[in-house]
């Protein structure tokens, strides 16, 4: 019986490296897949950390105190608060006191109350430097007639209510500016209802006759306004400017340079001189008396005005062409402005703009208005935002090129 022999098979050398090439191919392309995942990983990894990483970093600088953004001063290289630093501001150009248009500060509004005392007075200084502010306001002569100096008026001292300061304006001057801070005194010329005088001096009376024009009945606390188509309303603001300006400010405010509230009735008691069209025309004629006088002993004066009635054509005393102040304050007050105005012959909704969008809208628009020969100083209330939003309005008003700024 013949034996087969099975048929043998031989592993050739070729097979073998088939086998290691696949192997390779299979290790490369575990690493280019690795590599790609890495990849990805790394740039969705990259943009998420560095979403948390900035919002982390603006959630803390929410939190920090808010500083005010200090424009330059041209004697900040002198230091800050000399009799020579001051003088220097004040008449840079040459020109008398309303035509300097180099007014540049940070002011922090100190409350009436700051003037009782020179211990009260220095305590609410340190609290504007700590601030970081260059100046300060003092309100001399506050709404409703009361005046927080010591003052040689006779009109003033024949109300016995209307002198409630101890202290005299020189002094509170020198306090401040021993300080190191900028004195900015602040008279309101208008809005004063004290009773001046056995005739009641400088007041609104009927049409014909001698009677005080009251904004109520008298039963219900009506009050006398002064009216400055009165000439000892006239001499009263003329001598209290000039008064505070000899004591030594280099800045001087008008504030309540404005008509009552007048009822339809009440101008037909107080007769034509309060319904012609030309009545704004008395409110720009005691600004400029007060100017005059202030600018006598060289301040720098400005005149204060809403932007909320400048909008809406309420404040009739804006007359920047007719001023003789060529720098006005400008209140801007957010709870004053309508929900609309017109801006640029267009209608815009204020209420839907952000903080940052409504001031430079706003603040804009009146900028136009003044026009160039106008310095415009923005007034703002740092109580009526939030710590964001305020910064925010800061932002803006030093976007459109105020070089100085008042914090009320």
């Amino acid at each position: 019986m013949t034996n087969r022999v099975g048929r043998k098979i031989y592993r050739t050398n070729a097979g073998n490296r088939k086998r290691r090439v696949q192997k390779i191919f299979k290790v490369i392309l575990a690493m280019i897949v690795l590599a790609a995942l890495v990849f990805v990983g790394y740039c969705v990894a990259k943009p998420v950390y560095e979403y948390i990483t900035d919002r982390d970093t603006s959630e803390a600088e929410e939190t920090k105190p808010w500083t005010p953004p200090v424009a330059a001063n041209k004697s900040d290289s002198d230091g800050a608060g000399s009799d020579t630093d001051s003088e220097d501001t004040s008449s840079d150009d040459g020109e008398a006191g309303s035509e300097n248009k180099n007014v540049r500060f940070s002011a922090f509004t100190l409350p009436v109350s700051a003037l009782a005392n020179s211990d009260t007075l220095a305590s609410a200084l340190n609290s504007a430097k700590e601030g970081g502010y260059t100046a300060v306001i003092v309100t001399l002569k506050d709404k409703g007639g009361k005046i927080y100096y010591q003052t040689d008026s006779e009109m003033a001292h024949s109300d016995e209510n209307a002198i409630v300061g101890e202290m005299y304006p020189v002094q509170i001057r020198d306090i401040i500016k021993s300080a190191g801070l900028i004195p900015i005194a602040k008279i309101n010329l208008l809005e004063d209802n004290n009773r001046y005088g056995e005739n009641r001096d400088g007041s609104y009376h009927f049409a014909g006759d001698t009677s005080t024009w009251l904004d109520n009945n008298a039963a219900h606390g009506g009050k006398p306004w002064l009216s400055p188509f009165d000439t000892n309303t006239q001499s009263y603001a003329a001598y209290l400017s000039n008064e505070i300006s000899s004591s030594g400010y280099e800045y001087i405010i008008f504030d309540g340079v404005s008509f009552p509230p007048f009822r339809n009735s009440d101008l037909n008691i107080i007769g034509d001189i309060v319904k012609s069209a030309d009545r704004y025309k008395a409110l720009v004629n005691i600004s400029n008396i007060a100017a005059s006088a202030a600018e006598q002993s060289g301040a720098s004066v400005m005149t204060m005005f809403p932007a909320a009635g400048i909008l809406d054509g309420t404040a009739e005393g804006f007359k920047p062409a007719e001023l003789n102040t060529k720098t006005l304050v400008i209140s801007y007050i957010q709870g004053d402005l309508a929900k609309t105005a017109v801006i640029g012959g267009e209608e815009i909704a204020l209420s839907e703009l952000s903080a940052y969008d409504k001031a430079e809208t706003v603040l804009g628009e009146i900028k136009r208005l003044a026009g160039e020969d106008i310095t415009i100083v923005p007034a703002v209330r740092q109580a009526d935002y939030s710590q964001a939003d305020f910064s925010d309005t800061i932002s803006a008003l030093m976007s459109l090129g105020f070089d100085s700024y008042i914090i009320l």
